[in-house]
């Protein structure tokens, strides 16, 4: 019992080796689509039906932190009313600091 349950850890612990750097995030817009979509943003596939939507990439490309990809997102996708990147969730004020600098990356990407 103990080689399977040892096993079992070992294979879990190979399959998280092997996706190093392996990205995931949520966010909640604060309108919701009319229609499914989907952006690469910064390298990463985000894909929204209604006001959910879902972040995936096989490696993140870059170093920003959580309020900084989530100012990147709000520019292209609309404002939110949460995001989460890996385990990381943003609060109320992170969102608000989120919503208001993707004004300024929309101004900068012009």
């Amino acid at each position: 019992m103990c080689s399977i349950a040892a096993a079992a850890v070992f294979a879990g612990g190979t399959a998280f080796a092997a996706a190093p750097g392996a990205f995931h995030g949520e966010a909640r817009l604060a309108s919701a689509a009319s229609t499914p979509r989907s952006e690469t943003i910064e390298g990463v596939q985000w894909s929204c039906d209604g006001d959910a939507c879902t972040g995936v990439a096989a490696h993140k490309a870059n170093l920003d932190g959580p309020v900084r990809e989530c100012r990147k997102v709000a520019a292209v996708l609309g404002a939110v009313s949460a995001y989460r990147s890996g385990p990381r969730e943003l609060t109320a004020g992170q969102i608000r600091a989120c919503n208001a600098g993707a004004a300024e990356v929309r101004t900068a990407a012009r």
